[in-house]
């Protein structure tokens, strides 16, 4: 498991508990803020899956990722 997959787990997790909280106290901004933070860290966790794959394959070398 690498950073990205990591730091995006964080924020999906992150992300839930503000429209959880958004929710609890009626703060629509709060639940929209949540849903964008689970999404940016559901995209960077999938980005560190696709990372990992590729440096399985050898495709990071030759990126000069």
């Amino acid at each position: 498991m690498n950073a990205d997959r990591i730091e995006g787990l964080y924020r999906q997790i992150r992300g839930g508990a503000l429209q959880l909280w958004g929710r609890l106290t009626g703060d629509h901004a709060l639940v929209l803020r949540g849903r964008a933070t689970a999404f940016s860290g559901a995209a960077q966790a999938s980005f560190g899956r696709a990372m990992g794959a590729g440096r399985l394959l050898g495709l990071r070398r030759r990126l000069g990722v």
